[in-house]
């Protein structure tokens, strides 16, 4: 009798370094601590680009420096006036600057959120242009939700990806958001069944939440595996957008652990300790889907 292969264990996805993890870091030293740390990747904002250029680092140097490092610029954040009207001054500054930014990197996807209350058509509205405008960039919208946000759910998210319909658009699913928002897993497979996730964002919670949730999501998030989220469970849910489709590549995956007690030792330190909780929980997943179940 002719014994089946055992089971391959199936790869851990890329892991890439948010642009908020090290978001006060320049730019040469993150992306520095970055590779020495083992990321595939970064994201990046217009901060950092300006930041960049006025210490007198060239469009060349700035290629030069991811080229070097072999990283990649997964995605661009963060945009939140996208909806206003474009006779505004300065509205389109910052998203002029990020589809530059895009375009010098070889950047895949703008990051967008919503937090002032504005007309549902309003918002259609302005989601479809900037959808346009990013699709002539070869660019994807990546829409993320806050639990202090205007757009603060993943139901409420995914009705605006779903509304505009643009190929170029899909969510982010944030852990410490998601979380936070009392969300389920049941809509998150949903969302991932139905090729609507785009990127994965991983960090932990507080076991119980401060008053003050935006205080707590931008300065006290924990390491991946160290909090209340069940996020094997999570990226269980999440596999379909992991594994990707025929009319989908895989969801890109992030470390944004926006922790002043995480960067209190450094660049270095905090790409260390983010990559490599990252990893083990990344890995733990892959070997979990590598297990035969009963």
């Amino acid at each position: 009798m002719i014994q089946p292969n055992p089971p391959t264990p199936l790869s851990a996805p890329p892991l890439h370094l948010s642009a908020l993890t090290l978001k006060t870091t320049a730019f040469a030293q993150r992306v520095r601590a970055a590779a020495s740390a083992g990321y595939a990747g970064i994201g990046l904002g217009a901060a950092d680009y300006l930041s960049a250029r006025r210490s007198g680092i060239a469009e060349d140097d700035i290629r030069g420096y991811l080229t070097r490092t072999g990283l990649e610029v997964v995605e661009l954040e963060f945009l939140r006036d996208w909806w206003t009207d474009a006779d505004v001054r300065g509205t389109r500054l910052e998203e002029d600057i990020l589809l530059h930014l895009a375009d010098l990197t070889g950047a895949q996807q703008i990051n967008v959120g919503l937090f002032d209350v504005v007309p549902d058509d309003v918002v259609r509205r302005g989601f479809e242009r900037l959808c346009t405008r990013a699709a002539r960039h070869g660019l994807r919208i990546g829409v993320e939700f806050m639990p202090y946000a205007e757009l603060r759910t993943l139901a409420a998210a995914r009705a605006l990806v779903e509304d505009v319909g643009a190929p170029n658009s899909g969510l982010i699913l944030d852990a410490w958001h998601w979380h936070r928002s009392g969300g389920s897993l049941e809509e998150v497979a949903a969302a991932a069944e139905d090729g609507l996730v785009v990127s994965v964002q991983l960090c932990d919670a507080l076991p119980e939440r401060m008053p003050d949730l935006r205080e707590e999501g931008r300065h006290y998030r924990q390491l991946p595996g160290a909090g209340a989220v069940d996020l094997l469970a999570w990226l269980d849910a999440l596999a379909p957008a992991l594994d990707g489709s025929a009319s989908r590549p895989p969801a890109t995956v992030a470390t944004e652990v926006l922790s002043d007690a995480v960067v209190a030792g450094g660049a270095g330190e905090a790409c260390r300790l983010t990559y490599d909780a990252g990893r083990r929980v990344l890995e733990a997943f892959a070997a979990r889907r590598a297990t035969p179940h009963p």
